[in-house]
């Protein structure tokens, strides 16, 4: 079975760094040691490589605003399966219509973000999918509310996974020190977790600057607190650091600082997950999908959105009680490997397509 996967943006510094990209790479990898598999997307150049059992192509973008060239249409010929990331998108509405012309079958994978000027918003167009993937099962209630005239019939949850080889525990010690990673951004809550930071603990942020207001306001009130920035860690120094932390916080807020509202802060936490395969336990609010993957007080807790007293009040439980700590980080690992890798996924995905 050839799987070609298409992904409008990719997982790079010289892209959109976030978990969606990060996403439909890791699970490619995983899904070529079960299929001939081939990763596209669109790049600022074009180059063709391998990582192991999967093939990459990144194509010149000839459009700057999305993502986009005709020459990926060739690809479509080679596939038994298109399996596109990203709804609402320009590249995803082409890989459908062309799909069903050539008679492929074709699923899609919602990790958030599109655009409603594409056609798909406006068209029926991902109900001639085969399947529809969706990471959560807040996000399959989302769909729910959408228009039934636009959305497809069948909306599966498949979640995500996290490589449990490169993110596990070691012997390290452990210190007392929060961790933060993500891309720093409002509708992250960082600013509330600084404001939990006391002279008990010291916080670590790890993560690429996108809003440099934003930047700016984080290390305002990060003066004269045990507080370190890192905006250039690769995934060695990141696991690392997982491995070193008391605890991993994700603050994630429906309305931050500025007033502004999402209802999609977070789809899929990967960091968690990144966190729990190291066997740290994590602190997480309760928006989006973040309850679905913490269990609270058994791999970590799930806390109010914009509410720094009560991520403080957790941090120093796991400070004062490290023998709960550690049995949480076990528990963690315990639920990742029973439920999120991405040999699982790439199991559930591949299920998928035999059905159709």
């Amino acid at each position: 079975m050839k799987v070609l996967f298409i992904s409008p943006t990719y997982f790079s510094k010289k892209s959109f760094i976030g978990g969606g990209e990060r996403y439909a790479y890791d699970l490619a990898k995983a899904m070529s040691k079960k299929a001939e598999v081939l990763f596209l997307s669109f790049a600022e150049e074009t180059s063709s490589y391998a990582d192991g059992n999967l093939k990459i192509e990144y194509i010149n973008k000839t459009c700057q605003i999305v993502p986009f060239s005709l020459k990926f249409l060739k690809f479509l010929y080679w596939s038994d399966v298109i399996h596109c990331f990203q709804a609402y998108n320009f590249v995803t509405d082409i890989s459908v219509i062309f799909g069903k012309i050539l008679k492929k079958k074709i699923f899609i994978t919602d990790i958030g973000g599109g655009s409603k000027y594409s056609l798909s918003y406006h068209l029926p167009i991902l109900r001639q999918s085969d399947g529809f993937f969706l990471i959560s099962e807040y996000s399959r209630n989302l769909w729910k509310q959408s228009s039934v005239k636009l959305r497809p019939d069948n909306l599966n949850v498949i979640y995500g996974g996290v490589d449990t080889e490169k993110f596990s525990p070691d012997n390290s010690d452990r210190s007392e020190t929060a961790l933060f990673v993500g891309r720093l951004l409002p509708h992250k809550g960082i600013d509330y977790l600084i404001d939990a930071v006391t002279d008990s603990f010291s916080l670590d942020i790890v993560g690429n600057v996108y809003n440099e207001r934003y930047f700016n306001l984080l290390k305002e009130k990060s003066r004269n607190k045990a507080i370190k920035f890192h905006t250039d860690t690769n995934d060695e120094k990141l696991v690392q650091k997982y491995r070193n932390s008391l605890v991993t916080v994700l603050p994630s807020v429906y309305k931050d600082c500025y007033g502004n509202y999402t209802n999609v802060p977070e789809l899929f936490g990967l960091v968690v997950l990144e966190s729990m395969a190291c066997g740290t336990p994590a602190i997480v609010t309760d928006v989006g999908s973040l309850p679905e993957i913490v269990d609270d007080g058994v791999t970590g807790f799930i806390v109010p959105p914009n509410d720094p007293s009560a991520i403080h009040d957790r941090i120093e439980y796991l400070r004062a009680n490290s023998d709960i700590a550690h049995t949480m980080g076990i528990q963690g690992r315990k639920r990742v490997m029973e439920r999120f890798t991405w040999d699982v996924v790439a199991n559930k995905c591949i299920e998928f397509y035999g059905q159709r």
